[in-house]
């Protein structure tokens, strides 16, 4: 068996790993996730464990011993980062590279319903975000930017490099990003879920389009969509259904959007209120970060019903639309064929959308609650049919999306290949 590291900053995306297990040990491919979640993210965790059916275990469960040493312990054959922009993967990259461990980003999500050529995709509240900043700040300095400090010592960086880390702290902490790659976050090859991510990943990591792969959609699988659900709803028209979805993004646990929990709680009640007076229902369908906090209760107790995670389908088949964030959850609704209204409302009215969302044949802004009904009643009246169809088509992704895990354990088979090739060639030399 070839052995597969998983590597992550806490258990909280852990699902993503689980669902490539079996698939991966089917084809020789052994997988176990390391994370970092005692040193803050996840406190509490045991050293190791079992989730499902993923051997996971915590950083601390090696003791002192830094990421070097860990990766000439372990002798990975191959590393395989979720997420790669942070600065402790972007560290743990670095060092693979110097051990010549070949890696792979697996995007959890999808890069372009995000204005992802933008720097700043929405209006940030200060005081709030600062205020969120400043509560990361001792995890930080305890363990995250000596660690990613350090390697850039360790693998001589350039001046540049440096820069870059001090610019990332400042921008960070003012709920910005710079467009501008980071070197260190480029890894051996990406897998992206859809072909429109292609060129972002290209461009945002400055790959070669031959180093992407499409891989497909896990929520087609995570949310029980079927081949014969896609497109549903355009031969199931569902104008006068009672009740309609917003599917949140998260915004309320990464800072300044909202200037506090009660904010955006009351962001929801206002839009309840206006579909009411319009004759429909609010289903609130949560970031999942929500099911680890108490923020739930206090949306029930305003009078919001709540979508569980197993409902979500079923639910949007009750729906006549779907107001949505910029969460790749939006994606969903799309690809039943349903109207998807783009909020940029109350505090999201300067929210950038990307160009999966704004190419939906079947998407509007919604910048009033007042213009509902009207914007419902033009978009079913320009409706067309066989546009609509096509786009999604073409956006859900390689089919069928069972698959996924598959092809991404093809692409791990072929690049380790690809380096012990290199390395033995190399030897020769």
């Amino acid at each position: 068996m070839k052995k597969i590291m998983g590597f992550d900053n806490w258990t909280g995306g852990s699902h993503h790993f689980e669902r490539l297990v079996k698939p991966f040990a089917e084809q020789g491919l052994d997988l176990r996730l390391l994370h970092l979640g005692s040193w803050g993210n996840d406190i509490g965790r045991p050293k190791e464990e079992t989730l499902g059916i993923l051997q996971v275990r915590d950083i601390c469960y090696y003791g002192n011993i830094d990421f070097p040493d860990l990766l000439r312990r372990e002798k990975p054959d191959l590393v395989l980062f979720m997420s790669i922009d942070t600065f402790s993967h972007r560290a743990f990259n670095r060092y693979c590279r110097e051990a010549n461990v070949p890696t792979i980003h697996l995007l959890h999500g999808l890069m372009r319903v995000q204005a992802v050529n933008r720097a700043a995709r929405w209006k940030v509240r200060i005081v709030p975000q600062l205020l969120f900043a400043l509560g990361r700040v001792p995890k930080a300095m305890r363990h995250v930017w000596p660690c990613y400090a350090k390697s850039l010592w360790r693998t001589k960086a350039s001046l540049s490099e440096w820069k870059r880390f001090l610019s990332d702290i400042v921008l960070g902490a003012m709920g910005r990003f710079t467009t501008k790659r980071a070197e260190d976050a480029r890894t051996d090859h990406c897998c992206v879920l859809v072909q429109m991510d292609v060129e972002s990943a290209v461009e945002k990591y400055s790959l070669r389009r031959e180093d992407v792969s499409v891989v497909g959609l896990p929520d087609l699988i995570s949310f029980g969509i079927a081949p014969e659900m896609i497109g549903w709803n355009l031969d199931h028209e569902n104008a006068d259904a009672p009740y309609v979805m917003y599917i949140d993004t998260g915004f309320i646990f990464s800072g300044g959007v909202y200037a506090s929990p009660k904010d955006f709680i009351g962001h929801l009640v206002r839009t309840g209120k206006a579909l009411e007076a319009r004759g429909k229902r609010l289903i609130f369908k949560p970031h999942p970060d929500f099911f680890r906090t108490n923020l739930l209760d206090d949306v029930r107790n305003a009078g919001i019903e709540i979508c569980e995670k197993k409902d979500f389908l079923p639910r949007l088949q009750q729906c006549c639309a779907a107001i949505v964030e910029t969460s790749s959850a939006s994606l969903v609704p799309a690809i039943l064929g349903l109207p998807l209204l783009l909020a940029k409302y109350d505090a999201l009215s300067t929210l950038d959308y990307g160009d999966l969302l704004t190419s939906y044949p079947r998407a509007k802004e919604l910048t009033d609650l007042a213009d509902f009904s009207e914007l419902l009643a033009e978009e079913r009246v320009s409706l067309d049919v066989e546009k609509t169809r096509t786009w999604i088509f073409d956006n859900a992704g390689p089919l069928p999306a069972e698959e996924m895990p598959l092809r991404v354990a093809r692409v791990a088979i072929d690049l380790i290949a690809a380096f012990r090739k290199k390395s033995a060639t190399a030897h020769a030399g």
